[in-house]
């Protein structure tokens, strides 16, 4: 399995022979890619066996999977038919989505996701795609997201690639967290769901969101450092927190993904026990990437995800969206 950082005169090479990529990098090397069968977003951010974390714009992140993909399919989506994609899926195989950060499609699946049809009885991960804006060295261009089948880039659209499977391989998704809930903090419960949010119930008494936040954190930067995390059935999703809004910055509260109605939240722990080792089967990954808010924990790889390799993402969707999380693909033999 290919995995790693190449030159865009290697990636060309690698589409020339009608390999089989999911790739990452700046958008103006993606964008002079040939046509062939590959999807791509926007980062300049990566990591590679879990050890070295970097920072480059000339090269691009290739996964290289044509010896899994027994079949391909493309296809953007936009928020008018997003829902489908969970019925265009392999029934045997998995799906990568890359979504332009704050499009509408991002903000249609992130919210209503669930409600799809076979939502979830298939594989889809995928990530966001954003013109990284966290240092001076990076620039703030508008996210593009990249299909080689159609040679095209969109910013109001996302890719997927479909990969199904030989009968004899299976594929799963694996979602780990540096984070797990604080159960002494209070349990905040939201009556809508949403990215953007005015009040919560906190501890079952309703309160303006970002009064509350106020109150409890006092320094607005260490604010926007926290998450939340939420309990969905059994399965804990991280909210990454902004407490600054462009609507209105006296009353909202805005979210790296959306939070949900009558989902218990609290604020988020380091989780500092073993109960995560089992995450080192990353090592066996087809497929993976990680949030960009982890960048900053670099500890956490060293200890638990020694051969993860990828993007650093501004989102992760391991079916549902989500933040401050790895996500990673294992293809097995039945």
């Amino acid at each position: 399995m290919v995995q790693g950082l190449y030159t865009a005169e290697e990636v060309c090479l690698m589409i020339e022979k009608g390999e089989v990529l999911l790739l990452a990098g700046d958008s103006a090397l993606l964008s002079v890619l040939p046509k062939g069968k590959w999807v791509a977003g926007v980062t300049s951010r990566f990591i590679e066996n879990g050890k070295t974390l970097t920072t480059t714009r000339d090269k691009i992140f290739v996964h290289n999977i044509t010896d899994i993909a027994a079949d391909v399919k493309l296809k953007a989506y936009d928020a008018s038919n997003i829902h489908g994609i969970y019925d265009d899926a392999f029934d045997n195989g998995f799906s990568v989505l890359i979504m332009p950060f704050l499009s509408d499609v991002m903000n249609e699946y992130s919210v209503n996701c669930t409600n799809y049809s076979n939502f979830a009885s298939r594989a889809v991960c995928g990530w966001i795609s954003v013109a990284p804006v966290y240092s001076d060295y990076e620039r703030n261009d508008i996210s593009f997201v990249f299909s080689g089948e159609s040679g095209m880039s969109y910013t109001d659209a996302a890719v997927a690639m479909h990969i199904g499977l030989s009968a004899d391989k299976y594929a799963e998704i694996h979602a780990f967290s540096p984070f797990k809930p604080d159960n002494n903090s209070d349990v905040i419960i939201f009556e809508e769901n949403g990215h953007q949010i005015e009040n919560a119930l906190i501890n079952g008494n309703k309160q303006n969101f970002r009064q509350y936040l106020m109150g409890h954190k006092k320094d607005l930067k260490f604010v926007s450092q926290e998450c939340l995390v939420g309990d969905y059935a059994g399965i804990l999703i991280n909210v990454a927190i902004s407490v600054e809004t462009e609507k209105d910055h006296n009353k909202y509260v805005s979210f790296g993904t959306p939070v949900h109605k009558g989902i218990p939240y609290r604020f988020a722990a380091m989780n500092n026990d073993n109960s995560y080792a089992g995450s080192k089967q990353a090592c066996k990954n087809v497929f993976s990437l990680s949030c960009i808010t982890n960048y900053v924990y670099p500890d956490i790889f060293l200890k638990y995800l020694t051969q993860t390799n990828g993007p650093f993402a501004y989102g992760e969707i391991a079916y549902f969206l989500l933040n401050n999380a790895t996500v990673y693909v294992t293809v097995g033999n039945l």
